[in-house]
Protein backbone atom coordinates (compact mmCIF):
# COMPACT_ATOMS: atom_id res chain seq x y z
CA UNK A 1 0.00 0.00 0.00
CA UNK A 2 2.86 2.44 1.15
CA UNK A 3 4.49 1.84 -2.66
CA UNK A 4 0.87 2.48 -4.24
CA UNK A 5 0.54 5.93 -2.20
CA UNK A 6 4.57 6.53 -3.34
CA UNK A 7 3.99 6.16 -6.84
CA UNK A 8 1.19 8.39 -6.71
CA UNK A 9 2.79 10.89 -4.91
CA UNK A 10 5.79 10.71 -7.54
CA UNK A 11 3.49 10.80 -10.14
CA UNK A 12 1.64 13.49 -9.25
CA UNK A 13 5.75 15.55 -8.30
CA UNK A 14 6.31 14.50 -11.89
CA UNK A 15 3.11 16.05 -13.58
CA UNK A 16 3.27 19.17 -11.97
CA UNK A 17 6.88 19.44 -12.97
CA UNK A 18 6.45 18.90 -16.37
CA UNK A 19 3.49 21.26 -16.61
CA UNK A 20 5.42 24.42 -14.87
CA UNK A 21 8.09 23.45 -17.35
CA UNK A 22 6.07 23.39 -20.93
CA UNK A 23 2.34 25.21 -20.08
CA UNK A 24 2.93 29.11 -20.68
CA UNK A 25 1.49 31.56 -18.51
CA UNK A 26 1.20 34.81 -19.81
CA UNK A 27 4.03 34.15 -22.78
CA UNK A 28 6.50 32.25 -20.30
CA UNK A 29 6.45 28.92 -18.81
CA UNK A 30 5.58 28.94 -14.88
CA UNK A 31 9.46 27.69 -14.76
CA UNK A 32 10.74 31.04 -16.68
CA UNK A 33 8.69 33.15 -14.24
CA UNK A 34 10.25 31.29 -11.33
CA UNK A 35 13.67 32.13 -12.75
CA UNK A 36 12.96 35.81 -13.23
CA UNK A 37 11.55 35.93 -9.87
CA UNK A 38 14.98 34.72 -8.81
CA UNK A 39 17.20 36.84 -10.41
CA UNK A 40 15.02 40.29 -10.08
CA UNK A 41 15.93 42.40 -7.82
CA UNK A 42 12.48 41.05 -4.86
CA UNK A 43 14.90 37.92 -4.52
CA UNK A 44 17.29 39.02 -2.40
CA UNK A 45 14.25 41.63 0.23
CA UNK A 46 12.72 37.95 0.05
CA UNK A 47 15.73 36.42 1.45
CA UNK A 48 16.29 39.15 4.47
CA UNK A 49 12.04 39.35 5.01
CA UNK A 50 12.83 35.51 5.74
CA UNK A 51 15.67 35.76 7.92
CA UNK A 52 14.35 38.50 9.98
CA UNK A 53 11.58 36.18 10.95
CA UNK A 54 13.47 33.21 11.43
CA UNK A 55 15.91 35.52 13.97
CA UNK A 56 12.58 37.04 15.60
CA UNK A 57 11.00 33.08 16.12
CA UNK A 58 14.56 31.62 17.30
CA UNK A 59 14.67 34.88 19.61
CA UNK A 60 11.09 33.96 20.89
CA UNK A 61 11.77 30.70 21.47
CA UNK A 62 14.61 31.47 23.39
CA UNK A 63 12.99 34.07 25.81
CA UNK A 64 9.80 31.94 26.42
CA UNK A 65 9.87 31.41 29.98
CA UNK A 66 10.89 27.86 31.38
CA UNK A 67 8.28 25.79 33.47
CA UNK A 68 9.09 26.27 36.92
CA UNK A 69 8.42 22.85 39.39
CA UNK A 70 9.39 22.96 43.05
CA UNK A 71 11.04 20.14 44.92
CA UNK A 72 7.33 18.69 46.20
CA UNK A 73 6.60 19.35 42.50
CA UNK A 74 8.94 17.36 41.41
CA UNK A 75 9.13 14.43 43.99
CA UNK A 76 5.51 13.89 43.00
CA UNK A 77 5.89 13.62 39.66
CA UNK A 78 9.10 11.18 40.13
CA UNK A 79 6.42 8.95 42.55
CA UNK A 80 4.20 8.86 39.81
CA UNK A 81 6.53 8.07 37.19
CA UNK A 82 8.01 5.72 39.29
CA UNK A 83 4.52 4.13 40.16
CA UNK A 84 3.81 3.76 35.95
CA UNK A 85 7.13 2.18 35.65
CA UNK A 86 6.66 -0.71 37.81
CA UNK A 87 2.84 -0.87 36.93
CA UNK A 88 4.09 -2.07 33.48
CA UNK A 89 2.69 0.54 31.40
Amino acid sequence: MRLLFSAAWSVCCIGVGIAAATINLGGKTGWQHAQQLWVSERAPQLVEEVRGKVVTAVKDVKERPLDRHSPAERDALEKLIANRQNDGR
